[in-house]
């Protein structure tokens, strides 16, 4: 599968889409930040703030999903995904050793 991400309202580290992305690597999946020249299977968007505008280009997916507290505040990574070691190498800006806790 070709999985799109997006980080809707923010350019800060998203953990939610690193564990995405390390959840769709392990299955063999091909990740990689969203381009509207791509044509992908499942795009996932996160939002962090619900007074922020959202994204509103049309996506060219199978499948979007939204998560975040930008959009629902009770929405939550299955538990499959969230005990997963979020995969830094989307951001290779960060140090790898560095942990991220809020």
């Amino acid at each position: 599968m070709r999985i799109g991400l997006i980080a809707v309202d923010s350019d800060y580290p998203n953990l939610a889409l690193m564990k995405v992305s390390a959840y769709h690597k392990t299955h063999g999946d091909h990740v990689n930040w969203y381009s509207p020249w791509e044509r992908y299977d499942k795009v996932y968007m996160a939002k962090v703030f619900n007074f922020t505008e959202d994204y509103d280009e049309v996506i060219n997916a199978d499948d979007v999903v939204r998560g975040g507290t930008g959009y629902d505040i009770h929405s939550v990574l299955p538990d499959e995904v969230d005990m997963l070691q979020p995969d830094y190498s989307i951001y290779p800006q960060i140090d790898r050793r560095t942990g991220y806790a809020f």
